[in-house]
C-alpha cells in the first residue's frame, strides 16, 4: 500500500486522511475492536461524519467475516 501524497491547495499542504472517525463507525455499524483487527484505519481525534465514508464503511463491514474465538474449558 502507497503512502496517499498530500494535496496543494492555495499554496497550503493539505494532509491526506488518516482514518475514520469513531461516529462513521457506529453509524456504519462495526465495532472498534473489529475495525482494527481487520486494518480499517481510524482516527480517534476525528468529530466528523461524512456520508461517503460511512458508505464506505458499510461495503467494508459486509466483507469482513467474523470468527468467534474458541472458548477456553474450565478443569
Amino acid at each position: 500500500m502507497q503512502a496517499a501524497k498530500p494535496t496543494v491547495r492555495n499554496g497550503y499542504i493539505v494532509r491526506a486522511g488518516r482514518g475514520y472517525s469513531l461516529d462513521e463507525l457506529r453509524e456504519a455499524g462495526l465495532d472498534l475492536r473489529v475495525a482494527r483487527k481487520s486494518g480499517v484505519p481510524v482516527d480517534m481525534w476525528r468529530q466528523t461524519k461524512y456520508p461517503e465514508n460511512i458508505e464506505q464503511l458499510k461495503s467494508i463491514a459486509k466483507t469482513i467475516i467474523i470468527v468467534p474465538s474458541k472458548k477456553r474449558k474450565k478443569e
